[in-house]
């Protein structure tokens, strides 16, 4: 049973927080190490709600950052959608749904929050997330795509069904 729940603000959350996206981003290949300070608790915390996976171990599995409208962090996301940060799960849990369940989860915070979508970004090499972010329902939006330096970055939205209403009238 995988839970997920808001990291809890402590040095060793921090820290594990740390070892989890160095690994994924900077081992991974997707973020140059001389960047790897925008990887630090604090600077992911002030981006938005981080996220955690745990299992009954209570072991951090993954985190994905929820940014809302008023951080500084947005980057694409209009006035009415939110934007996911940072998607990344330990190695040696993945193929295991734990990505997904933070997606999911992600989704359903933004929306009970009133947004009416999310935006995020991956990079061209990221099959595995892409294949995710097609399956919870984002659709790309190339017209946004853009590069940092050599990396390319592809964008992805999703946005919420619209409440259906009535139209009869009493």
């Amino acid at each position: 049973m995988i839970r997920i729940e808001p990291l809890e603000a402590t040095p060793e959350a921090d820290a594990a927080l740390e070892a989890l996206l160095y690994e994924t981003y900077v081992r991974g290949g997707f973020t140059d190490a001389i960047l790897a300070s925008t990887l630090l608790a604090a600077a992911v915390r002030a981006r938005g709600d981080v996220l955690a996976a745990r299992d009954r171990t209570d072991s951090l599995l993954g985190t994905v950052t929820l940014v809302p409208p008023g951080s500084p962090a947005r980057r694409f996301a209009t006035a009415e959608e939110l934007e996911l940060h940072l998607l990344a799960v330990k190695p040696d849990a993945r193929r295991r749904g734990i990505g997904e369940a933070l997606v999911r989860d992600a989704l359903r915070r933004a929306q009970a929050s009133g947004a009416r979508g999310v935006v995020l970004w991956t990079q061209p090499m990221m099959d595995a997330a892409q294949r995710l972010y097609r399956r919870c329902g984002f659709e790309r939006d190339a017209s946004a795509d853009f590069r940092r330096g050599t990396r390319q970055f592809l964008v992805h939205r999703y946005v919420f069904a619209k409440p259906s209403t009535s139209a009869r009238s009493h």
